[in-house]
């Protein structure tokens, strides 16, 4: 019987739909890691899609960590129920109660992952933007404290490293999106507030809670530092000079775009990256080759970028990643959570909508396979892992073969 073009069409397009699912589906077998920043890496930060069982944070985990990954950034907000598709849990009134209390949690930070970023966000009802009351201040003071003390004690010993900080700090300043708002001196004002008892509060938990082989550091995030270089009021010029994080993350998508050569955006990161380093305090103990990193950058597929653009541009932001000496450098992420207003995937992701495994992942999957096999060589010739810049020349060389 001659099968009709149509129906042939419909039942190709199926398969092929199936067979692309199923490598969504699919955790490639990662090889043990070498204890090391590999300073790359990516996010799971909500999700709209999934093809397992698992909820949409710990499948996320699993692809990072089965690609090659040690670094693992998730959000921890009141939002989970939106982020994650989770159902609300009873009586979950701070950050450790939502560690306690949701077991996906859990199980991504008991993963092998030496590095764990947090999006740490009140459960708190204190409300920075219209300045804190001495109660708030100490709320805020408690929640940050108590999650700091928490995994000081569950993880010591196993040598992971927890981060908190925020989204992006100046949209919370200055609103989603609006660049030319003026901060008002009260807001400023209580973001200071709100950074200074964040940082003063992990400071405390490390200070007063017996603990071995595992760290905490705090971090501010920004994301308008042009503005900043401008003369103008925003995060980079009007808080960041008043507190003394341990760390600040910049998200980079106001510098990252449009630049024709490698040189061209190597200069402008790096512009931006000394401006900020030009604002914070000095700090000692910092145990990272500098204080800034990039929190998230990421390239849009569209119709006037494929995945060959996608892949070419984020293997251009790695490279310079390392050739600034940043401790770290997250693509913005596994799976897409960026729609145009059409609905339209903007396609940012390592696994696409469909469930393919995207030119990015494998990028991703190759550098961290050829990384941790040199580490491996080098412990086993010197008995000891390489310096930074040793890391890195060898990084950049992989990265220009890929």
């Amino acid at each position: 019987m001659r099968i009709p073009l149509v129906l042939l069409f419909s039942v190709v397009s199926f398969v092929m739909s199936r067979a692309q699912a199923v490598e969504g589906a699919t955790f490639d077998k990662a090889p043990k890691l070498e204890n090391y920043n590999f300073v790359l890496g990516t996010q799971a930060i909500g999700a709209n899609y999934k093809f397992t069982k698992e909820s949409y944070l710990v499948e996320q985990a699993k692809h990072i960590r089965s690609m090659g990954s040690n670094i693992l950034k998730i959000s921890m907000g009141k939002n989970y129920t939106k982020s994650y598709g989770m159902k609300p849990a009873h009586g979950i009134k701070s950050t450790l109660d939502l560690l306690k209390k949701k077991k996906d949690y859990q199980q991504v930070m008991d993963m092998d992952f030496k590095y764990i970023f947090g999006w740490v966000h009140t459960f708190t009802s204190a409300k920075w933007q219209d300045g804190l009351t001495s109660q708030e201040k100490l709320m805020l003071y408690r929640e940050m404290y108590e999650l700091t003390e928490y995994v000081l004690k569950e993880y010591s010993g196993t040598g992971k490293t927890f981060l908190w900080g925020n989204w992006e700090g100046d949209w919370l300043l200055h609103g989603l999106g609006k660049r030319n708002a003026i901060p008002s001196d009260k807001k400023i004002q209580g973001m200071i507030d709100w950074f200074n008892i964040r940082q003063i509060a992990v400071d405390d938990a490390k200070r007063n809670t017996p603990h071995n082989d595992v760290e905490v550091w705090h971090y501010v995030e920004l994301n308008l530092v042009l503005k900043g270089i401008e003369g103008k009021k925003c995060i980079v010029n009007s808080v960041l000079p008043y507190t003394n994080p341990d760390l600040v993350s910049y998200s980079s998508y106001e510098i990252i775009k449009n630049k024709e050569s490698y040189e061209e955006l190597k200069g402008a990161v790096g512009e931006v990256m000394d401006y900020i380093e030009s604002k914070m305090q000095d700090k000692e103990g910092i145990p990272f080759t500098r204080r800034v990193y990039i929190g998230e950058y990421g390239y849009q597929t569209n119709a006037k970028q494929d995945d060959n653009d996608q892949y070419f541009l984020t293997k251009r932001m790695m490279k310079l990643s390392l050739d600034l000496r940043l401790p770290f450098s997250l693509h913005w992420e596994m799976y897409n959570n960026e729609y145009t207003n059409k609905g339209v995937s903007k396609g940012m992701s390592m696994i696409s909508e469909e469930g393919q495994k995207k030119p990015v992942y494998y990028l991703h999957q190759k550098y961290y396979a050829e990384m941790n096999a040199y580490l491996q060589l080098y412990k086993k010739e010197h008995k000891a892992y390489p310096e930074f810049d040793d890391f890195k020349h060898k990084a950049i060389g992989v990265l220009d073969t890929l």
